[in-house]
């Protein structure tokens, strides 16, 4: 029967090996990762990490750390960890900060995947425009009603199914222009919460709206 194993992935600094990204893995599972650059931790040490650290909240942060060569055969315990001393305590308005910055780069990450397909869409559609154009169709949004009355009663079939492209594209865009709206708005309401609980209703509120 498989079992479930603990690391953490490591970035090198100097002499230590800060520990910024804990992850599990059952026995049977390949780590996609040279040796140097994740350690095996125990039950416990795993769990410490994942609460020093606070993963779900914020940013992987340079906290926990150990020396010297990593023992790829050796499970790592909370006693082999050493912590970065702090001149000054963590306020609850930085924990809050912390997990806004989280929560706003996992939004970006969201709107930049459907801006990454956007930017297909617009090269189709100014392809779309550009044929028109050399048909004769200068559309503007001060005479698109007019230019679209023009291309259906030209009589020229692949013009007008050009046409429908471009509305079709067309319309893509204007969903484009309403969810940045939205997502201008929850950035807003993030940045102005008081409490993680608001900042996750935000957060999921804006997911459920824009996909």
């Amino acid at each position: 029967m498989a079992t479930m194993n603990f690391y953490s992935k490591l970035l090198e600094q100097s002499d230590k090996k800060f520990l910024i990204e804990p992850f599990e893995k059952l026995d049977v599972e390949p780590i996609l990762l040279d040796t140097k650059d994740y350690v095996w931790l125990t039950p416990d040490a795993y769990t410490y990490v994942k609460t020093k650290l606070d993963i779900e909240h914020r940013e992987p942060q340079m906290k926990i750390y150990i020396t010297g060569e990593v023992d790829p055969n050796k499970a790592y315990d909370v006693s082999d960890l050493q912590e970065v001393e702090r001149v000054q305590e963590e306020t609850d308005e930085d924990v809050l900060d912390a997990y806004k910055e989280k929560t706003l780069r996992l939004i970006n990450e969201q709107i930049s995947n459907q801006l990454m397909i956007s930017n297909f869409e617009l090269y189709h559609f100014f392809k779309l425009n550009h044929y028109l154009e050399s048909k004769g169709f200068f559309i503007t949004d001060e005479n698109r009603e007019e230019k679209y009355l023009e291309v259906i009663n030209s009589g020229d079939t692949e013009a007008l199914e050009k046409l429908s492209e471009y509305l079709d594209s067309l319309d893509d865009f204007n969903a484009i222009d309403a969810t940045y709206m939205k997502y201008k708005e929850y950035k807003n309401k993030i940045k102005a919460a008081k409490t993680k609980e608001e900042i996750s209703d935000a957060y999921y509120e804006l997911s459920g709206k824009l996909f």
